[in-house]
């Protein structure tokens, strides 16, 4: 399975004919490249922003769809009636522990016993529709079940409602449908396009993602505390926006720079830590800092102040997120170098600021609700939700890279600045005139997420690794080697 061939079946899809995928388990593989599939269709209609809520939704589909065979199959073994009731409820106090302990033994047994999930994908008047299909009919508590949670599902609006209200866990899936829910009514497809349907042979779960979205504007009590917070934030100090516009003057002295930069003790001993620093080579140690602005030069000054300004102001306001700074300045890194590659000279020093700058939101949004926060990471790593943001958006009703546009907005930072905070998960929205600063800030972010083991080459959008000539798996790991063996080495 390769991109290639996604790419294939996406247009038979986005041409009317509908595409059917069968399977025994859900493998690495085979998620990916159902991913694949649906982000190629998505991208083909303009649709992309709901790439992520839709792979949640279709995950959470089709592993209760291979969960309820592997139910079937679990009776079957140890000779017990799934009809039963009494057998039902023994069965289900062992069924977690089994799936978990039994997970490379059930490829084979599924295959053996006939039991298969189909996906299919198909194009209506109204919009796509997917169903998720498994050859095993629901029993009586299966069907109860199921009912109360949709009907309890469709209660909610907040995630934290959910996450207090529904504890029972003892089948595993205890969110699943809960999620998936809240994610299609808070996104505007709408809950009611979802269903659970089961005959003698087979049940199936559906939803239609529509052509016309209904915008939902989800407030919660977190979303307006983040908005009264980021209004109460204040604005750069004066002597940066003064320092960013004698930056910008053709005939500035060095002189006058550094003058303004020793207003600000902190300010300028980071100018001199910079200067001093292995990113500039100097015969001799930088003493002044008229020398040292001299060394880092204009570009690099103006990114420094308002990263400073920026950083102060949150630190000054939160508590310390270093992991999150420290991400920022990897993805920084790595982002000047994708941009010297790629001979994209002209625009090193603005990527480089906007890497530093894209996860402003998620300081915020930490410092906000850190209990909530923390719910949401454990549910995205438990659930294998390749990003946060998602959740984030249903949930809360806002996600960091929003918090980060409003922050970048009252701030009144560059444009290209606002865009690369903005859509550093989704840059297809990008304008024309700053695509490159936003693919650059993308590709560079998802790249530290791969280490981080929150991100996989085949979630890629097409068009960033098009326009960077990373189509090729192969070629993409030795590049990112490349850009990590630096990074190591500095």
């Amino acid at each position: 399975m390769t991109h290639q061939k996604s790419s294939e079946l996406s247009q038979k899809v986005i041409n009317g004919e509908p595409v059917k995928l069968t399977f025994h388990y859900h493998s690495r593989d085979i998620v990916r490249f159902i991913n694949s599939l649906v982000i190629k269709i998505l991208s083909g209609n303009d649709m992309s922003y709901l790439q992520t809520i839709v792979e949640t939704v279709l995950r959470e589909m089709i592993v209760n769809a291979v969960k309820a065979n592997s139910k079937r199959v679990f009776f079957q073994k140890f000779g017990m009636d799934i009809n039963d009731a009494n057998d039902y409820l023994l069965g289900m106090e062992k069924f977690k522990s089994f799936i978990i302990e039994n997970q490379d033994s059930l490829v084979t047994d599924l295959k053996e016993n006939g039991y298969k999930v189909e996906i299919i994908v198909k194009k209506g008047e109204q919009g796509f529709r997917i169903l998720v299909r498994n050859n095993s009919p629901l029993v009586q508590a299966e069907r109860e079940r199921i009912q109360m949670r949709i009907e309890k599902a469709r209660q909610y609006n907040d995630f934290s409602d959910i996450y207090m209200d529904i504890g029972d866990d003892e089948e595993g899936e205890g969110l699943g449908i809960p999620l998936t829910i809240l994610f299609l009514k808070n996104s505007g497809m709408g809950d009611n396009s979802f269903s659970i349907q089961s005959n003698a042979e087979l049940t199936q779960s559906a939803f239609t993602i529509p052509f016309n979205i209904q915008s939902i504007d989800v407030k919660t009590q977190i979303q307006n505390q983040i908005v009264d917070t980021v209004d109460e934030l204040p604005s750069l100090p004066e002597y940066i926006n003064e320092l960013e516009a004698l930056c910008a003057k053709k005939d500035v002295s060095i002189m006058e720079l550094a003058e303004k930069v020793s207003i600000d003790p902190s300010l300028a001993a980071s100018v001199l830590r910079l200067s001093n620093s292995g990113g500039f080579i100097t015969a001799r140690r930088i003493e002044s800092l008229h020398d040292a602005i001299m060394i880092i030069g204009l570009k690099n000054l103006k990114a420094m102040l308002v990263t400073i300004g920026a950083r102060r102001i949150l630190d000054e306001h939160f508590a310390e997120f270093k992991d999150v700074w420290k991400h920022c300045n990897k993805t920084a890194f790595y982002a000047r170098l994708i941009a010297e590659k790629f001979r994209l000279n002209s625009i090193s020093d603005r990527v480089y600021l906007a890497s530093l700058l894209h996860d402003l939101g998620k300081i915020v949004l930490l410092s906000t609700d850190a209990k909530l926060v923390q719910q949401i990471a454990e549910i995205a790593v438990k659930r294998k939700i390749r990003t946060s943001t998602v959740i984030e958006e249903v949930s809360i009703g806002i996600s960091h890279s929003s918090i980060g546009r409003m922050i970048a907005e009252k701030w009144k930072l560059s444009s290209y600045i606002v865009e690369a905070i903005a859509y550093h998960h989704s840059p297809s929205k990008a304008s024309a005139e700053n695509r490159d600063i936003v693919y650059v800030t993308y590709l560079a972010n998802k790249l530290c997420l791969i280490e981080e083991k929150k991100f996989d080459y085949f979630f890629f959008e097409d068009s960033v690794l098009e326009r960077f000539k990373l189509t090729d798996e192969d070629t993409f790991n030795a590049f990112h080697k490349q850009l990590s063996e630096k990074y190591l080495a500095q």
